[in-house]
Order: structure tokens, then C-alpha cells, then sequence
């Protein structure tokens, strides 16, 4: 089942610029659009990315995988059940659940390391971008 959509007006040197990193990659203009504003905005639903990917990702992208941060729902989620198996008041339930919360830390983790890696082989000050709130 398709999900629905809204039309976006997208300046011409944004749209532009998904272009070149969209023939880059072998993609689609609107992927990368819509790549990028899962990045920044949203989780990756649909797509696990992959650490390998990072690779053919304009340093723009490189840039909103270091800034993601675990969605605040999922954040606060795995907060609680912490506390509560601090307590020993978790259920078997909430330890699935919280294994799957931790695992997608740790994939995000490693994507940001990866995107570090990869801006850092592209010549950019990683020192800076990380005391800049990286």
C-alpha cells in the first residue's frame, strides 16, 4: 500500500543539487530528496541503510547522518525501560522491545561513525564539525 504524499515546492539549486548526487549515485532526484529529509526528519522506515552506502552520499548527507539523533519517542521509549529494569520491573515484553530500541542505537552509531569516516577522507576538520554540536 502506497502512503500518501504531499507536493513540496523545493528551490531550483536544491533541486539542482539532488540532481548531480542523484546521477552520481545511479538514483532518482526525488530519492535523494526524500533520503535526505528521512535523515534529518524522520527514521528510515523503509530502508535500513546500510554503512557501506555512506559512501556515495554527498557530504551534505554525510552531515544530517551525524547530526540524527534517535527519534525523541524512541529516545524517551528506551529511557524508561531502562530505569525500569534498573528496578527489576521490566517484562519480558519491554526487554524485546528494548533490545530492538538499543539495536537501532547502535546501527545509528555506527552510521555517524561511518559518516565521520567518510567526511574525514574527504578532507573535512572532523575535530571541529564534532565541537560545533556534532
Amino acid at each position: 500500500m502506497e502512503q500518501p504524499t504531499k507536493e513540496l515546492k523545493v528551490p531550483a539549486a536544491i533541486y539542482e543539487r539532488a540532481e548531480e548526487i542523484a546521477s552520481d549515485s545511479g538514483r532518482s532526484a526525488e530519492s535523494v530528496i526524500v533520503d535526505g529529509l528521512s535523515l534529518l526528519f524522520g527514521e528510515l522506515t523503509d530502508m535500513e541503510l546500510e554503512p557501506e552506502a555512506l559512501k556515495d552520499f554527498a557530504d551534505e548527507q554525510l552531515l544530517a547522518v551525524v547530526h540524527q539523533r534517535l527519534a525523541w519517542p524512541h529516545d524517551t521509549r528506551l529511557r524508561e525501560l531502562m530505569q525500569l529494569g534498573q528496578l527489576g520491573q521490566v517484562t519480558e515484553e519491554e526487554i524485546v522491545e528494548m533490545e530492538d530500541l538499543v539495536a537501532k542505537f547502535d546501527h545509528q552509531v555506527l552510521l555517524r561513525s561511518e559518516a565521520l569516516l567518510q567526511l574525514k577522507r574527504r578532507g573535512h576538520d572532523i575535530d571541529k564539525l564534532l565541537k560545533h554540536g556534532a
